[in-house]
């Protein structure tokens, strides 16, 4: 089989190439378009704050599974039980998030509720909605498992496992371009984002609970 050549050239023109591709390089800047999700350490007090109250008024929770897309028995709204500390606290978070989307609208923090996860349970990919046509979510992290059980493919490459993982996906997409992030959440971790962003978490096997609360906000000129 001859050689192929390109515009008359065969090793002398790959070796040029080469040498552009591997030689310095010229300063660049990233532009980012799609929308936006901002990630928060929420104080550990906090957290403590939110268990201790959840543990204590557990048994009179409403429950809100007819209202959510998991699969998961225990749901419970809390909104209503939060203090106002807290509630004030998210509000904070939501308004930062408008102000690094340059949103000029007030945030109304609206329902929340709390998901605790145990084995084979999960929540499929869905989206949020509230009571006016635009507004934003987030979830936090405030108790998981040690781990998440034995991955059952490429386990041993930490890329690829899902066990116990938050997935957002985003709206944007083409070529080239990557509209997924996975998440091990940590206690603590709190991520804010926008109604229409798909999420979802995948199941896990083993002992212990995934201790999660959303929290709705809409939007309002």
């Amino acid at each position: 089989m001859g050689k192929v050549k390109v515009d008359g050239g065969t090793h002398d023109q790959m070796k040029k190439i080469m040498e552009v591709l591997h030689g310095p390089q010229e300063t660049s800047k990233t532009i980012y378009l799609g929308q936006k999700i901002l990630h928060f350490d929420v104080p550990e007090g906090l957290i403590e704050e939110i268990n201790t109250l959840y543990e204590k008024k557990f048994s009179t929770l409403e429950s809100f599974n007819k209202n959510l897309a998991g699969k998961i028995s225990r749901e419970h709204r809390v909104d209503k039980e939060l203090p106002e500390s807290i509630k004030r606290y998210f509000e904070d978070r939501f308004n930062d998030y408008l102000m690094a989307v340059k949103v000029m609208r007030f945030a109304h923090p609206a329902s929340a509720w709390i998901n605790e996860m145990v084995e084979h349970e999960y929540n499929p990919l869905h989206l949020h909605t509230g009571k006016t046509e635009i507004g934003i979510s987030s979830v936090l992290c405030l108790k998981k498992p040690d781990d998440y059980g034995v991955e059952i493919a490429r386990k041993d490459d930490p890329v690829y496992n899902t066990n116990g993982r938050l997935e957002l996906v985003g709206n944007g997409g083409g070529m080239f371009g990557y509209n997924q992030h996975k998440v091990d959440l940590e206690v603590g971790d709190l991520y804010v984002f926008p109604y229409d962003i798909k999420h979802g978490v995948y199941p896990f096997t083993g002992n212990g609970v995934r201790r999660t609360l959303s929290y709705n906000c809409d939007m309002k000129r």
